[in-house]
């Protein structure tokens, strides 16, 4: 009796590399969506959030639109793919201590606490899913 067997077609590290890939483009999307808001809506942002200077939303909302370029960029290379989730992350939790501190420092209304605490630990998850799903890509 003939045996056919097919050789595996994917690592076992194959999946972490494909949903590291998914987690950053989320990470991307969700960040060009926040920075395309909060430039093209300025004014209704402030007001929301009661942060006083539009030009500090203005900056920070084009930061997050080149930060997703990069990481869309970096996600699709192979070869800066590890590199590009270990500056996602670090940059992730950078935002996490920076809302912490907007939070102890500015008076945000209430529903810009919310937003702020919302998107602080949404971040939080992608920098730990990112590093995690790193460390379990092939060496």
């Amino acid at each position: 009796m003939t045996t056919i067997t097919a050789p595996p077609t994917t690592t076992t590290s194959a999946p972490a590399v494909q949903r590291l890939r998914t987690v950053l483009r989320v990470n991307a999307a969700t960040s060009l969506v926040a920075g395309t808001v909060g430039l093209l809506a300025t004014d209704s942002v402030v007001d929301e959030l009661g942060v006083q200077s539009a030009g500090w939303t203005r900056l920070i909302s084009a930061g997050l639109v080149l930060f997703a370029i990069d990481v869309v960029l970096g996600a699709r290379s192979a070869r800066h793919l590890a590199n590009t989730a270990l500056l996602t992350s670090v940059l992730d939790l950078a935002w996490v201590v920076a809302t912490v501190a907007v939070l102890a420092t500015v008076g945000l209304t209430g529903p810009g606490r919310f937003l702020a605490v919302v998107l602080g630990f949404a971040v939080l998850d992608f920098a730990v899913l990112q590093l995690w799903l790193r460390g379990r890509m092939p060496r």
